[in-house]
């Protein structure tokens, strides 16, 4: 499937999505995920792996989630290029309900700053656009894609709603100093975690497995006092959203070097439950776990 990621595939699919109805789009994301299961041994190798230590599902019944989950994740995009750009207010039209509400709210009211952490499951993106419709001022932390174009495309779509974008990697030096600012300034910084960039992880166990967490929220937590808040976009049977914000992640306390692991676990612990409640939603595409 990655070679759909490119700016001409994310052009040609926004121009189809406002032109085509919303189960036409469906249907042909169905389409795309099967043949991108059946071309891409290597792509279905590790979803299956990923999916196995998460769920403990064998045979027929991982086969079967596998399918599912590739689904699941044609079907976001699909209902992310419906978004896109200037039609950013249609997210209000795919939200079934929201939970956890209150706990962004007495966040924010703290002014301290917000770090609300997500995982690679549901939609994410969709999340960023129903918050900044209702006027929270954010900041999406993100690594470069693969193209610049591609790059410039994407934070031009969230730029239009107001979400402000800092990238991270290589070459940008001088991000951390970026999110410190938008956290000191009582902003909101919203980051993916489950899967860093080379050198920026801390090990982390999830589902009796080690692997990497990002130490960038807990590291900004602890120089701000900002909340760490998890939140979920789940899709529902309906092909309805339903938003969640959990309470904060409460963070240990102390010199850095001593708290940091301790509170990225505790992040990767609150992800840990939401994955075992929606694996078919979980899209994360690399090999994660280290070997037992």
């Amino acid at each position: 499937m990655r070679s759909f990621y490119s700016i001409r595939a994310f052009k040609a699919a926004f121009a189809l999505a406002q032109i085509l109805p919303r189960p036409v789009m469906r249907k042909i994301a169905d389409t795309l995920a099967w043949w991108g299961l059946r071309h891409s041994p290597e792509l279905e190798k590790i979803t299956r792996e990923n999916l196995a230590i998460a769920t403990g599902f064998t045979d027929e019944k991982l086969d079967a989630l596998v399918r599912e989950n590739t689904h699941c994740f044609a079907r976001m995009l699909a209902d992310y290029f419906l978004c896109a750009g200037y039609h950013a207010d249609r997210a209000n039209d795919l939200l079934d309900s929201t939970d956890g509400w209150e706990h962004l709210a007495a966040a924010q009211s703290a002014g301290r700053g917000t770090i609300l952490v997500t995982a690679h499951l549901g939609h994410w993106e969709l999340g960023g656009l129903l918050l900044a419709l209702r006027g929270l001022r954010m900041t999406v932390v993100t690594l470069p894609e693969p193209s610049d174009a591609l790059t410039r495309w994407r934070g031009a779509c969230r730029q239009r709603i107001g979400i402000g974008t800092v990238a991270v990697g290589p070459g940008h030096d001088f991000a951390f100093v970026e999110m410190l600012r938008t956290l000191r300034n009582s902003g909101c910084l919203a980051m993916l975690v489950d899967r860093p960039y080379h050198g920026t992880g801390i090990a982390v166990r999830q589902f009796g497995r080690m692997t990497e967490y990002s130490t960038a929220a807990a590291m900004l937590a602890h120089h701000t006092g900002a909340a760490v808040i998890p939140a979920f976009v789940i899709r529902l049977p309906n092909h309805r959203y339903r938003a969640i914000t959990c309470p904060p992640v409460p963070m240990r306390t102390g010199p850095l070097r001593e708290v940091l692991q301790e509170n990225t676990q505790r992040i990767a612990d609150a992800f840990e439950v939401r994955i075992r409640e929606h694996p078919e939603q979980w899209f994360n595409y690399v090999p994660l776990f280290q070997n037992p």
